[in-house]
């Protein structure tokens, strides 16, 4: 479907809660860009066959693939895509480390990260679990493409347009969105949302506050004039200053919540339940956890909320 004057919008198929992801086909003077890839799996793939057959074109008329950043739905099928078409694909050099830490070196950090896990409360039984459902999604992030690496700083032509890559961590800290300022045109990528909010996951390889970054991030956007918001899920919108606010009021709230049960200490693991509940499946568990974590961190550093190990277990109470 066609969003804008040759900026077309193409949905693809995930097998998470979340099922579907927001891909966007921009038409050039010369060729075609990718703007995020979907999984490499086959109800997508067979999605990227169909929708290039139905518009009349070839593999080899996609000239680019930009991604988002390093997150499976965005990065997962760059490299089966680069393989077909020949195409360069672009990233965030900070988000090139996170490929080569979670997807092609993923295994060497499994115990790193189930430690984390473990310290924070999580019972062992459910780490083996969670990590397990970790591990079944490399097969789809796989083949690994060669990367062209951005700074955040770049000018692109894309679909007969001039388009800043804007450089918004939070959702991770090498997430780039793509804005072109003569008509206020974003694509946000998971950084601005118009449903739900991104989560903000606190990795042992990641920005040690990526919650404060997030927050910031929101805060420079919303002084863009934007007009339109090409999500990665969700409807394209508009009213991207109230959606701004809107999120910067719940992260605040959820703060709030946080600090309210970190009180008279609590593990993450325990927060986690109380703020998400008990009914989520392996792969909700994991990122409720991170995005807790996340939050925890934040009041942490406004020392709002301090950590004590306790016979190797970390407690969270209100300062």
């Amino acid at each position: 479907m066609e969003v804008a004057s040759n900026i077309f919008i193409i949905e693809l198929p995930l097998p998470f809660k979340m099922d579907q992801i927001n891909c966007y086909l921009l038409k050039g003077k010369n060729g075609w860009t990718v703007i995020d890839t979907g999984l490499n799996y086959p109800p997508s793939t067979r999605t990227w066959e169909n929708v290039l057959k139905d518009m009349g074109l070839k593999y080899s008329d996609i000239e680019g693939i930009y991604v988002t950043h390093y997150h499976p739905g965005h990065y997962g099928a760059s490299g089966w895509l680069q393989e077909l078409t020949g195409a360069p694909v672009y990233i965030h050099r900070t988000e090139s480390l996170f490929v080569d830490q979670m997807w092609k070196k993923g295994r060497a950090n499994i115990p790193v990260i189930g430690e984390l896990f473990k310290e924070n409360g999580m019972p062992p039984n459910l780490i083996t679990e969670v990590l397990d459902n970790m591990v079944d999604i490399w097969s789809a992030v796989q083949p690994h493409p060669k990367l062209s690496l951005l700074s955040g700083e770049e000018k692109v032509d894309l679909g007969g347009r001039t388009f800043e890559i804007i450089l918004a961590p939070g959702h991770s800290d090498g997430h780039i969105c793509f804005f072109n300022r003569d008509e206020g045109i974003l694509i946000s990528g998971d950084h601005l949302l118009p449903k739900i909010s991104s989560n903000i996951s606190l990795w042992p390889t990641s920005h040690p506050n990526p919650l404060d970054l997030f927050l910031r991030s929101l805060e420079m956007i919303r002084d863009l004039p934007v007009k339109l918001i090409f999500p990665a899920h969700g409807p394209v919108f508009k009213d991207y200053r109230g959606r701004v606010d809107e999120l910067l009021d719940h992260h605040r709230e959820r703060l709030s919540r946080i600090s309210d049960l970190a009180s008279a200490g609590a593990t993450a693991y325990h927060i986690c339940e109380s703020l998400f509940g008990t009914d989520l499946n392996l792969h909700e568990i994991r990122v409720a956890l991170i995005e807790t974590l996340a939050h925890l961190a934040y009041l942490e550093s406004k020392s709002e909320v301090y950590s004590r190990q306790e016979n190797g277990i970390v407690i969270y109470r209100r300062a």
